[in-house]
Formats: C-alpha cells, sequence, structure tokens
C-alpha cells in the first residue's frame, strides 16, 4: 500500500483582511517644544486681545460701552455699521484710501523696477551716485521733509488732494525699492538679455519681456510690504488732506474721537472694517510674500 502526503497549504488571507494595523506611536512633545507652545499662545492672546475686544464692541451701543467698557454685547445687531457709513464719511474715506492704495502701488511697481534696472546695468559714476542719491532717502526722516512739502504743494495748488498722498508715499517707497530690487538683480544672468538684444529686443521690451517675469518673486514682496502700509497709514494723509476733506479711513476714525464725548461705538465699527482688508491681503498672499523675501535674501 502506498501512502500518499497531503501538505496542507493555508489560504492566503483576502486583501485588507486579516492585518492588524499597528499605530504609529504618538510623539511627545518635549519640554523645550511644550514652553514655546506656550509662549506662542500667550503672544497670540496678547496680540489679538485689542481685535477681539474691538469686534464684541462693535456689536455694542454707546450707552453700554460707556456703562460697562469691559462688558460683553447683550445682542448682536449691524446698527453700529449700518451708522457708521450714515452718520460719518468713512463711505468716503473707504473709496479714498483705496484710491491710494491702488494708485501708488501699481506707480511703484511701473517705475521703481525699471530704475532700479537701469542703476543697475547701465553702471558708471552717474548710476552710482543715483543709487547713493536714494538710499540717502531712507536716512532722512519725514519730519525734516514735511514742511517743506506741504509749503510746495501749497504753492502748486496740490495741496488738500489724493494727488499729493501719492506723490510723498512714491518719494517715500522709491528709496526701499531701489535698494530690495537693486539687491535682486545683481543675480539676474546678462546672458539672457544679451540674447534679447542679438534677436532685436530693445531695453524696453527686453526688461518687460525678460527680465521683469524673473522680478516677480521680489515684486510680490515688495507690493504687499507697500499695499499694507498705505492701507495702514494716518500720518501722511493727516498731514496733507485738511479737514474739508474726508481724509482716509484712519483719519476718519480719528475724527470720531471729540475733546469731551467721542463715538466709541462707531471707533471701534471702523477700527474692524479697516482691518479686515489688511487680513485678508496678507492671508490671500502670505506664501508669496514670504517666497519673495527669503529669495531676496538669499539673491542680495
Amino acid at each position: 500500500m502506498s501512502t500518499e502526503t497531503h501538505t496542507l497549504v493555508a489560504p492566503r488571507p483576502a486583501p485588507g483582511r486579516g492585518r492588524r494595523r499597528t499605530a504609529s506611536p504618538r510623539k511627545r512633545l518635549t519640554p523645550g517644544q511644550v514652553v514655546v507652545m506656550i509662549v506662542l499662545a500667550v503672544l497670540v492672546l496678547i496680540v489679538a486681545s485689542p481685535v477681539i475686544y474691538a469686534l464684541l464692541n462693535s456689536f455694542r451701543s454707546y450707552a453700554e460701552i460707556t456703562m460697562d467698557p469691559m462688558g460683553l454685547p447683550t445682542q448682536f445687531t449691524l446698527d453700529n455699521y449700518v451708522q457708521l457709513f450714515q452718520q460719518t464719511d468713512y463711505g468716503e474715506a473707504l473709496v479714498n484710501t483705496l484710491i491710494i492704495t491702488v494708485a501708488t502701488v501699481v506707480l511703484l511697481v511701473a517705475i521703481v523696477p525699471m530704475a532700479a534696472y537701469g542703476i543697475e546695468r547701465v553702471g558708471g559714476r552717474t548710476s552710482r551716485f543715483m543709487y547713493i542719491l536714494f538710499i540717502a532717502g531712507l536716512m532722512i526722516p519725514f519730519q525734516v521733509r514735511m514742511i517743506p512739502l506741504v509749503k510746495g504743494f501749497n504753492e502748486v495748488g496740490l495741496y488738500s488732494t489724493l494727488t499729493s498722498v501719492i506723490l510723498v508715499h512714491l518719494g517715500g517707497a522709491a528709496s526701499f525699492g531701489i535698494l530690495l530690487y537693486c539687491s535682486f538683480l545683481k543675480s539676474v544672468p546678462i546672458d539672457v538679455e544679451e540674447a534679447a538684444s542679438i534677436d532685436g529686443a530693445g531695453r524696453l521690451r527686453t526688461f518687460w519681456s525678460i527680465v521683469f517675469p524673473m522680478l516677480l518673486p521680489v515684486t510680490s514682496a515688495f507690493v504687499i510690504i507697500q499695499a499694507l502700509g498705505l492701507w495702514n497709514d494716518f500720518f501722511i494723509p493727516l498731514v496733507f488732506l485738511d479737514s474739508s476733506s474726508a481724509g482716509t479711513i484712519n483719519v476718519a476714525i480719528n475724527r470720531m474721537v471729540g475733546l469731551l464725548t467721542s463715538q466709541w461705538q462707531l471707533i471701534y465699527t471702523g477700527a474692524i472694517l479697516a482691518i479686515i482688508p489688511s487680513v485678508a491681503i496678507f492671508a490671500a498672499f502670505q506664501r508669496y510674500f514670504i517666497k519673495g523675501m527669503s529669495v531676496g535674501a538669499v539673491k542680495g
């Protein structure tokens, strides 16, 4: 008799079945990380507390704020937001701020990169003198130039106009822009410009078609810095726009503060509306801002 041996083969488990998932070990925070997180939480609370306080008070009436400044709103209504545009010049001031910000940023992007390109590529004593002249503008305080500028704009009939504010911002931001773009242009290869010149492209076409696209990282950082500064600026519009104009949003909010009484419910409401565009711009373009600053630091 022959004996037969049978080998038993265990069935293979179906895919996804019979396999136990090993739980990944949780990373424990080190004492140093815990301290850093606590410090960051405290800093966020300190920075955000005024905004939260203003936001809560923007829903309260004048009587509630004066009776209990640290209290909470009893009901959430938009009456203060409606009254802000009906009883004050905040709407006109908002439009003025938007015009100043957009016009200044557009002119800066159209002029400053070309000026830096001319200084960096032309070379020579004249270009070096122009560069030093622009850098010297960073060292002169605005208070030194304020009175001569006011007199000059008054003589030519531009005082208390949006044009005067835009021109002052252009002069102030140009120096920083020249410094930023010249540092970045030093790392842009000249070979591509020479190739474009051989193909028959002029200086202007070479800049806008070849060089300017390479400047987009530093341009994005420059635009965000200037846009936030222009939107939140208070001193220059206060000096160059008299009481006959609605001013900008910060000037309009400042005019709500009186010697004896202040419209606190409208002040908090106007402050919250002024913060929203700044936060939205920075949140939308944060990665471009960080990328532009990091690339500018490496290139410079």
